[in-house]
């Protein structure tokens, strides 16, 4: 089914050559961007996992994969909207940080809302007890400067997919029954 898929991060890719290498864990993302959308992703096809595997050592503990998980459940995953990327870049420094400026918009029972959230990421080892290993990103926290519902939708209207260009429904024209409703 996911061969030919759009990838769900919004990048224009096929799922296969973007984010799925990173949620697969056969590749590691090499800026906090790709970072965000593969987390993005791995929430619109249920990978809670990689989702906690992608939190920071220090905001682990905070997590549980059965939480993020019914999180991810609860909400249709339409499109991920990337505002603003900045911060150091470095590769191989350990204090390096990263801000992801993004919308994720959702549905969550019948009402369209967006998450607007400034991310801050880090690089780090993946294991604390293996400081050899090479640094990754991983995010830490975040801080939300929106949370709306923007409208209510009806089985009969128009699937909201059809309004955000990085969606990555395939089926445009639809109605939200026949579409991310389904």
């Amino acid at each position: 089914m996911l061969v030919n898929q759009q990838c769900f991060c919004g990048s224009g890719k096929r799922f296969l050559a973007c984010c799925q290498p990173f949620i697969a864990q056969s590749a590691q993302p090499n800026t906090a961007e790709q970072l965000m959308r593969s987390r993005f992703s791995a929430y619109a096809i249920g990978n809670s996992q990689y989702i906690y595997d992608t939190y920071a050592n220090s905001s682990q503990a905070a997590q549980s994969v059965s939480e993020i998980e019914q999180w991810g459940k609860a909400c249709i995953w339409l499109a991920l909207e990337i505002h603003e990327t900045h911060g150091n870049t470095s590769d191989n420094d350990t204090s390096a940080e990263q801000f992801v400026e993004f919308s994720a918009y959702y549905i969550s029972d019948n009402t369209l809302c967006e998450l607007r959230e400034n991310s801050r990421f880090i690089l780090e080892p993946a294991r604390v007890e293996d400081h050899n290993q090479l640094l990754q990103w991983r995010y830490i926290d975040g801080e939300i400067s929106q949370h709306c519902e923007l409208s209510t939708v009806k089985r009969k209207d128009l699937c909201p997919c059809n309004y955000y260009p990085t969606a990555w429904s395939a089926k445009k024209g639809k109605k939200f029954k026949q579409c991310c409703g389904q």
